[in-house]
């Protein structure tokens, strides 16, 4: 029991993290440098790869 708790908040952790990192994303405008988008996508992109690890 112990152990499906700790991956129900493990997956929720995930999706707050995958959350977050496309309102950083979203939160970018056009004068955005092209490191700080880079980073963002970067992020976006770890957090739906953790996301699938688990799924």
């Amino acid at each position: 029991m112990l152990k499906k708790k700790r991956s129900e908040d493990n997956m929720r952790k995930l999706e707050l993290e995958l959350q977050a990192a496309q309102s950083e994303l979203e939160s970018l405008t056009e004068s955005a440098s092209p490191s700080r988008l880079e980073r963002a996508l970067d992020r976006l992109a770890a957090a739906r790869a953790a996301l699938e690890l688990v799924a």
